[in-house]
């Protein structure tokens, strides 16, 4: 019994939160902005340069009073043969912008990228740490 009867109010709690939250199930479409970008950067398996190319999309919601939030879907590949993703979260008004990438290539070697960087709240850079390291 102890089971039971949380999980038949689970579905009741659920349909609750929805009624409290209507603006997050009809949230309006967001806007899109496609982009490409290309820089050189050293290639943390070899030590030599290679160029980078991230392709993706910036979609921006309105949230109203909640203010603007974003979400970046993007690829990015090398001139080396490395591809992949990651992950990016700004957080009020990227007061707070984390990223983080993870490439591989067909011999099984990944690059990861970390940059991490928080503003005070004049805008001065408080933490500034940016890592590319090769894991073979």
């Amino acid at each position: 019994m102890g089971l039971r009867r949380p999980l038949k109010l689970a579905p009741i709690v659920a349909i609750g939160a929805l009624a409290l939250f209507p603006t997050i199930a009809g949230a309006d479409t967001p806007s899109a902005f496609p982009f490409e970008e290309t820089f050189v950067d050293v290639n943390p398996c070899t030590g030599l340069d290679h160029t980078i190319t991230v392709t993706g999309t910036l979609y921006v919601y309105d949230r109203g009073l909640h203010g603007l939030h974003d979400r970046l879907d993007r690829t990015v590949s090398t001139s080396s043969g490395f591809s992949g993703h990651g992950t990016e979260i700004s957080v009020d008004h990227e007061r707070i912008f984390v990223v983080h990438d993870l490439l591989t290539n067909e011999s099984g070697e990944h690059e990861l990228a970390s940059l991490v960087i928080v503003r005070g709240p004049d805008g001065t850079v408080r933490v500034d740490r940016f890592e590319l390291s090769c894991v073979g």
